[in-house]
């Protein structure tokens, strides 16, 4: 669950972020710049997924 909450969070205000860019600069850099951020936002998931099952396997 707070994995969903935590990507929820990062990733939609940046495709409100992304329209604005697409409107102002280009739709390519846009989606570069989504692109950059979903691997992030997934990446930190994991790590926050992976340190829960940890902090469960103490207790």
């Amino acid at each position: 669950m707070l994995v969903a909450v935590s990507l929820a969070g990062v990733l939609l205000p940046c495709l409100v972020t992304a329209l604005t860019v697409a409107r102002e600069v280009s739709t390519r850099w846009a989606l570069k710049m989504m692109a950059r951020q979903a691997i992030a936002a997934i990446g930190f998931s994991v790590v926050i997924a992976w340190l829960g099952w940890g902090l469960l396997r103490l207790v």
